[in-house]
């Protein structure tokens, strides 16, 4: 990923807890377990939201239930917005309810806190990983995607005009037979296999990046 034009190689972590000391203790043992992942820490939903505006992330791991709103609320604001951003809710506020609802809004991973730190982030780091990568490998399917529709409507809008200026002198013929509307319709066909021998050509160099 780029961020401000430079490649960032670490995986950007943002934990969020009202906990003060439980997100120091995090961001120790997250590090411990994978010096790769850069931590940044925020003590309520307002705070995490402003350095979200700011910064760039990969995935966020918030608490269920802060003093100014919940985790359930930050997560629903940001795919509202349309952010997709690696969400784990982490919380020591078990209930299937709550789950269910972190899930339907969008959440990649629902997880209550436990009492062996480190069994607990060992399994923290994994899930990290798992949904960093899941969502980068999203990103060049839909890049692709929009790609080829482009090129798609684009190519199809050139044959399309082509073919209706060939029924165009076809209906002339039908009229009255005349060298020229012959003429123009053996230009049109040429010009109409160098379009699609052009677009093969661009697909077989790789123009349209879609690898």
């Amino acid at each position: 990923m780029l961020l401000q034009g430079v490649i960032r190689l670490a995986t950007r972590v943002l934990l969020v807890d009202d906990d003060i000391e439980l997100l120091d203790i995090a961001r120790m043992l997250l590090q411990q377990k994978d010096p790769d992942l850069e931590i940044v820490v925020s003590s309520s939903v307002k705070e995490a939201l402003e350095k979200l505006e700011n910064e760039e992330f990969d995935i966020i791991i918030s608490d269920y239930m802060m003093p100014d709103s919940s985790g359930l609320d930050m997560l629903e604001a940001l795919r509202a917005g349309g952010n997709d951003i690696g969400f784990v809710i982490w919380t020591g506020h078990s209930s299937e309810e709550v789950a269910i609802k972190s899930l339907n809004l969008g959440a990649d991973y629902y997880i209550l806190k436990g009492e062996d730190y480190r069994d607990q982030f060992s399994a923290i780091k994994g899930i990290i990983q798992k949904v960093v990568k899941t969502k980068t490998a999203v990103k060049p399917s839909i890049i692709m995607q929009e790609t080829a529709s482009k090129f798609i409507h684009n190519l199809s809008h050139d044959i399309t005009g082509i073919t209706h200026n060939i029924m165009g002198y076809a209906t002339l013929l039908e009229e009255e037979i005349n060298p020229e509307y012959i003429k123009g319709i053996s230009r049109l066909l040429s010009k109409l296999s160098e379009k699609v021998k052009a677009a093969v050509s661009e697909v077989d160099d790789g123009g349209l990046n879609l690898k």
